[in-house]
């Protein structure tokens, strides 16, 4: 009988392992869809004929990569793409003739909260 009940201890701990890093993988994808969106909404924008790339607005290149896994800790990388993501600095850290604008650290400043919002409701057991 003892044998049984660790059998079925151990069966049921593998059990929710799985289960736990499941729901882990879902937090870290979903908490980097809302920083993703947060960013889209505090990227500025250029006025109308000031953007001379003939390119989408930079909030148009914002990106998602993937999961991540390396060393027991889940990660997925947001920003921008390589189309047009070189240029983010500018606007972001100022140049000699435009005042920084700090959109960067005002979307992870923004997004904070809401991301841990997300993973507490994907982590709960």
């Amino acid at each position: 009988m003892a044998v049984n009940g660790e059998a079925e201890l151990i069966a049921n701990l593998t059990k929710l392992e799985k289960t736990e890093e499941k729901k882990a993988r879902k937090a870290t994808r979903d908490g980097a869809q809302v920083y993703q969106e947060e960013l889209k909404n505090w990227t500025p924008v250029a006025p109308k004929g000031a953007d001379h790339s003939g390119k989408t607005p930079l909030k148009d290149h914002t990106k998602k990569g993937n999961l991540k896994t390396s060393g027991g800790e889940y990660s997925v990388d947001v920003g921008y793409d390589t189309e047009k993501g070189w240029v983010a600095h500018f606007p972001n850290s100022g140049t000699s003739k435009q005042d920084p604008q700090h959109f960067v650290e005002d979307s992870q400043d923004a997004a904070k909260n809401k991301v841990l919002a997300k993973y507490i409701e994907d982590l709960k057991v």
